[in-house]
């Protein structure tokens, strides 16, 4: 894990820019540091080593002849395939390290290496060959990487705040950009709170030679169904060696990991595969650990019987640690010092937990992440099968939700499924129009935003729809794989464990994971009002009755914080959202009880109202 950071300068790198680059990196936790300077290219890293082939590549790492150098954040999946594949082509690999295997990547493929890259990680290049910059990130962004381009300089770092220290004029608030915070409707790829800061797309590479800056997508989400097996058993057998497979590559580290157990289907069952790995020999870290929250008896985020049944079925220890639950200050003060937006309160809950696995010795940290995304299926299983031509599986689907749901709801959903099957593109198109004007009339979120804003993120959603495909199936696919709101999660959560030396992964997020999933019918994953269902079979023999019948999630709205976070928007409105918000449709909100239970309803709204007035009070105040 490393924060970087690297500077394209038409008339050449000034010392003090290194070290102002290297003075704010080094804030971060780390193990070492450096910088590589060249003509008018150079780069930065403070690197905090997770693994132990790390240890071995200082960074930023080089080409022997010293043309090309290289600054990678985070860590690869398929590093040994890639060392391998890379020793066939002739390359000379010094180590294997992620820094290394990337490098020589760059240099058998140029460009493409992006679309062989598999992990989580933000890779820049500087190429003194081709005087220019080349930086790429992961599929789905865990890694964020952000740049500021202005008169023949480029400026690309891990963080807003190493920008802004390098940039001699002061940033400027993005209105649209917060236009979606605060109404908590996302739409913006790459646009960042910061008006002249953009933030490098997900699954995308870029480059700049001083006077073009390209951009370009190397990997898209599969939408085509393209296994198919006769019985749940052989889906299930797959999904496993899925599954078990990200699970053995995320755990390459060189101090025990922890893991996450919430006692959820997805942590639980990373818990469960990491303990067969470690019991196979097939675990690539010295051990792992389990933690859990422990919310209060009673709250409606306390999970811990279900966590103790998981950890009790495996004979394992679990460690249980409370919520961290601060006041509004530390959410301000934390912002600050990033240059970004305060973090969701869901999110920090999570602190008092990982500086825990910190205080154990561990650096890494596997999740249950991405399993509510991508097992959960998607509701538009009579189009697959009317796509097929399958009318026995159409037959067999209408009679188990008939079971599930009723007979009369079942057939609304049916009869709805089939008419938009039967219906041409262009009548989809316009239904789809007609239905997102509707919402905006309705929106009681969009009352409270300046009506020049209002239109800004009217056409933001309307270009976002736009990229999006026509077909039903299909749009939900790329639309769960692409959300914007995705980039806020990663980022923050990205954010918050940097700061305390923690590298978090995420097995079902992985790109194998996604692509089985979206490659396999939807009706393997959602029957009637049961989800996940291939995971639950997979995961029989693992799991304790307790967690693998388990149908509830936990709630972590904390109506403590949004009542502080709803009085600090009524303390500064009036001098710091007034170009934001209608003055009229403010109230709307603001005389909402945020300790009561209508507080929970609009608890992300209240958080997006507070997060853009504290941005933009820090910002008027730092200027």
């Amino acid at each position: 894990m490393s924060v970087i950071c690297a500077i394209y300068s038409a008339e050449g790198v000034p010392s003090n820019d290194v070290q102002t680059m290297l003075s704010s990196l080094r804030e971060y936790p780390h193990d070492a540091e450096g910088n590589w300077v060249s003509g008018n290219l150079a780069l930065a890293a403070c690197t905090l080593h997770t693994t132990s082939e790390s240890c071995a590549q200082p960074q930023p790492a080089t080409t022997q002849n010293g043309k090309i150098a290289c600054a990678f954040d985070g860590y690869l999946i398929n590093h040994e395939e890639l060392a391998c594949d890379l020793e066939a082509r002739g390359a000379s690999l010094r180590n294997r390290s992620d820094a290394e295997v990337a490098l020589r990547a760059y240099e058998i493929w140029g460009d493409d290496c992006a679309q062989r890259l598999q992990g989580e990680f933000a890779l820049i290049i500087a190429d003194q060959r081709r005087g220019r910059l080349f930086a790429t990130r992961d599929h789905l962004g865990f890694v964020p990487l952000y740049y500021l381009q202005e008169d023949g300089r480029l400026i690309i770092s891990s963080d807003f705040r190493t920008i802004a220290a390098l940039k001699p004029a002061a940033l400027e608030p993005n209105l649209r950009y917060l236009a979606q915070t605060l109404t908590n409707r996302w739409y913006l790829r790459e646009e960042t709170p910061w008006k002249q800061i953009k933030r490098l797309k997900r699954a995308h590479f870029m480059s700049f030679d001083g006077r073009v800056l390209r951009e370009e997508k190397y990997w898209s989400p599969p939408t085509d169904v393209t296994i198919r097996y006769n019985s749940d058993a052989e889906y299930a057998e797959h999904y496993k060696e899925v599954l078990f497979d990200c699970v053995r590559r995320s755990s390459r580290a060189h101090h025990k990991v922890g893991v996450a157990v919430s006692g959820g289907l997805d942590s639980s069952a990373i818990f469960s595969v990491a303990d067969d790995l470690i019991k196979r020999g097939q675990w690539l870290a010295p051990e792992m650990q389990g933690y859990s929250l422990a919310a209060p008896d009673g709250s409606n985020a306390y999970e811990l019987p279900y966590a103790r049944a998981a950890a009790a079925h495996l004979g394992r220890e679990l460690r249980e640690l409370p919520l961290f639950d601060p006041d509004i200050d530390y959410y301000s003060e934390d912002a600050h010092w990033h240059c970004d937006i305060p973090s969701p309160s869901n999110g920090a809950m999570m602190l008092t937990m990982e500086q825990q696995v910190v205080g154990d010795g561990s650096r890494v940290m596997l999740n249950g992440i991405g399993g509510d995304e991508w097992l959960q299926g998607h509701a538009h299983s009579y189009l697959e099968f009317l796509d097929d031509k399958d009318l026995a599986g159409f037959w067999r689907m209408l009679n188990t939700e008939a079971s599930d749901q009723g007979f009369f709801s079942a057939l609304k959903q049916c009869s709805r499924q089939t008419a938009v099957w039967l219906a041409p593109n262009g009548f989809r198109e316009a239904v789809r129009r007609k239905m997102r004007a509707k919402r905006r009339q309705d929106d009681v979120a969009l009352r409270w935003l300046a009506p020049e804003l209002r239109e800004a993120l009217k056409e933001a959603e309307e270009e976002f729809e736009a990229s999006l495909p026509a077909n039903p199936i299909e749009w939900s696919k790329v639309n769960l794989a692409t959300t914007p709101r995705g980039d806020l999660t990663h980022s923050m959560m990205r954010r918050q464990r940097n700061k305390i030396g923690l590298e978090s992964r995420h097995p079902m997020l992985y790109r194998s994971f996604i692509e089985f999933s979206l490659a396999t019918p939807a009706h393997i994953k959602r029957r009637g009002a049961v989800t996940k269902v291939i995971h639950r079979q997979a995961m029989a023999s693992y799991l304790p009755e307790k967690v693998l019948n388990r149908t509830t999630k936990a709630n972590f709205t904390n109506t403590k914080i949004d009542h502080q976070f709803a009085q600090y928007v009524r303390a500064h409105a009036s001098q710091v959202l007034q170009e934001l918000c209608d003055s009229q449709g403010l109230p709307q909100i603001l005389d909402i009880d945020f300790r009561g239970p209508e507080g929970d309803y609009w608890a992300w709204e209240i958080w997006g109202l507070y997060a853009s007035a504290a941005f933009l009070y820090q910002a008027n105040h730092t200027g």
